[in-house]
């Protein structure tokens, strides 16, 4: 397997409260005000996370070649 558990677990996490947010109309940590556009980030951050765990373990044609 490519991508951890933990790593696509992470990802719904972030999704799972940036979506929250998203649909409260406000976002906040430990009742400190943020902008909106930061629950958007989150969300965007959780979609890229297994992504990008996948592409940088992907197998490599050059066995020499490493990331």
């Amino acid at each position: 397997m490519r991508v951890k558990l933990s790593e696509i677990l992470l990802g719904e996490l972030l999704v799972g409260v940036g979506a929250l947010e998203i649909g409260a109309g406000k976002a906040g940590v430990y009742g400190y005000p943020q902008p909106l556009w930061t629950a958007y980030l989150l969300v965007a951050i959780g979609v890229a996370l297994p992504l990008v765990a996948w592409y940088l373990r992907r197998p490599q044609k050059d066995e020499d070649q490493t990331v």
